[in-house]
């Protein structure tokens, strides 16, 4: 399902369960409303917090993807596969997917990208003919680092309004919704 089809899904259940809405706020040609938020953010009202939380993940994924293609000539793919390899160690394709909860295809397509680019190198691993692990080259060390900076930054402008006692509790509640998340799809908590 592309983004638009989930909105437009999203907008009509919300409309079949809570009725038609009573006020939108104005629109402007982007797509924003009065406040520069995006339209769709003032649509499901309070009972609407799973789709703000979707809304606003898309919205940092955006602004990552653009700060990334634009600053490191590097998409959100070939960063979370570098980055991943640079924090946690080398490791193979699949395990890099089942971890970050990429599609395997996306991580192939990443990886091929950073090997092209003399960022990441793909060897056997030691016993095996089949296992195929990916590991950060020191170009690609050097670039994950620039870049962490950078998101680094960026993220501490976007919570940096939250005292510790909020960015606490909002770590707590991240706790409960991914647990649930994981029981709801039959894993193990």
């Amino acid at each position: 399902m592309s983004y638009a089809e989930l909105v437009a899904f999203l907008i009509i259940q919300a409309i079949e369960e809570e009725g038609p809405i009573a006020s939108s706020p104005e629109r402007d040609p982007n797509g924003m409303d009065g406040d520069g938020l995006p339209y769709l953010w003032q649509l499901f009202g309070e009972d609407g917090l799973t789709q703000r939380f979707l809304l606003l993940a898309k919205m940092i994924e955006r602004a990552t993807s653009r700060k990334l293609n634009d600053g490191f000539d590097i998409s959100v793919a070939q960063w979370r596969v570098l980055a991943f390899v640079c924090i946690s160690g080398p490791a193979s394709a699949s395990f890099i997917g089942e971890a970050a909860e990429v599609d395997q295809a996306e991580i192939s397509r990443a990886v091929k990208t950073l090997m092209d680019r003399g960022l990441v190198t793909r060897d056997f691993e030691p016993g095996s003919r089949k296992t195929l692990i990916v590991s950060p080259t020191t170009v690609g060390t050097e670039l994950f680092n620039a870049v962490r900076e950078q998101r680094r930054s960026y993220f501490l402008r976007v919570i940096g309004k939250l005292d510790t006692g909020q960015k606490q509790e909002l770590s707590a509640i991240l706790n409960i919704l991914v647990n649930e998340v994981v029981l709801e799809r039959g894993g193990v908590k």
